[in-house]
């Protein structure tokens, strides 16, 4: 079906929330790909985040009346979401990082799917890229790519390894959806997507799945808020974590449930270990009040040989010491004693 025929001639407007923080290197691609859409009945709204960089001269150079720039203070993403969404008039959201790209008709099938739908979100497939010409790009295919009820989607998106891919730009959100569950957490750093993501997921009613939209998710980036792991970053992904896990439980509290649950927090349980020991011991002890976790922490395959034999926490630290050693020159005696610090964290 082409986009002129569209539920009888009905056009409903698309905001594409975009924020922007450093951007130059791949912010023409994104921008291309929007305006190149089939479905044109869209608004693009970008926030930059305080860029140091020429990001918003280049966003600049973009004439089309559909696209809006407002810039401001670094205050983070989700606070730079939240701008755009309040400044956005559509019906119908998507939240796109300013480095990834859409295929040409991801909009226009995205709308078709929900367009006469109550509560429901539209998802889509996606892939890694790593160079900008998306030559190694490759699918990550997910138990989930295929149209099922929210709260089925989020708990068997977590229920086998622990984790799920909800970066936003996979999804088309209807406005009045968002409305009712709420705006991002302008608090969080750190996968703040899960947090907004799993609240709007386990309150729609069924996430659509699109065969024919494809998010490619650009990876790799040093800066991305993925790959921090600082003090605040690790508090951040907590939070979120928490919040999650409650929207989940709130939904459906059942067996099922719980251990998707408890899952996702294995995997953060490994991050806090060691690190942040407050945050542990209090995720360790929703895991437990859950049922218990049945997650493998994955790695090389001296990390699983390791965790078989002697548990997760003692196969980390032994990691983390051969770290240290490599980090300093074992040649020196004194180096051969690691230092408790880099035991601990």
């Amino acid at each position: 079906m082409s986009p002129t025929e569209i539920k009888e001639g009905k056009f409903p407007l698309v905001s594409i929330c975009i924020p922007a923080y450093n951007s130059e290197a791949f912010i023409d691609k994104t921008l291309n790909c929007l305006i190149n859409q089939t479905y044109t009945n869209i608004e693009i709204i970008i926030v930059d985040d305080g860029s140091k960089d020429r990001t918003v001269s280049l966003i600049n150079n973009f004439k089309d009346e559909r696209l809006t720039l407002l810039t401001q203070a670094n205050k983070g993403a989700s606070a730079a979401r939240n701008k755009a969404y309040q400044l956005s008039k559509g019906d119908y959201i998507k939240f796109l990082d300013a480095d990834d790209v859409i295929n040409n008709n991801c909009i226009e099938q995205q709308v078709y799917a929900i367009i006469d739908e109550v509560y429901c979100v539209a998802s889509a497939k996606w892939g890694r890229f790593f160079k900008n010409d998306l030559s190694d790009f490759q699918f990550s295919p997910e138990k989930v790519w295929h149209t099922m009820p929210g709260i089925d989607w989020v708990i068997d998106s977590l229920i086998e390894h622990g984790s799920n891919m909800t970066q936003p730009g996979i999804f088309l959100i209807p406005r009045t959806l968002i409305e009712r569950t709420g705006l991002w957490n302008e608090e969080l750093s750190l996968i703040d997507d899960f947090d907004f993501m799993t609240r709007i997921i386990t309150e729609c009613n069924e996430v659509i799945f699109c065969e024919e939209a494809i998010l490619y998710y650009r990876g790799g980036m040093v800066q991305s808020l993925s790959m921090q792991k600082s003090q605040k970053d690790l508090e951040s992904a907590f939070k979120a974590q928490m919040s999650g896990i409650k929207a989940i439980l709130n939904k459906e509290n059942t067996t099922k449930s719980r251990l998707a649950c408890a899952n996702s927090l294995q995997l953060w349980a490994y991050e806090f270990y060691l690190k942040h020991s407050d945050l542990y011991e209090i995720v360790n002890d929703k895991i437990k009040e859950l049922g218990g976790s049945t997650v493998k922490i994955d790695g090389g395959k001296l990390f699983i040989f390791m965790q078989n034999i002697l548990g997760w926490q003692i196969a980390k630290k032994i990691k983390i010491l051969v770290g240290s050693f490599r980090k300093t020159d074992i040649t020196n005696p004194r180096f051969l004693i690691p230092k408790k610090s880099s035991i601990e964290g």
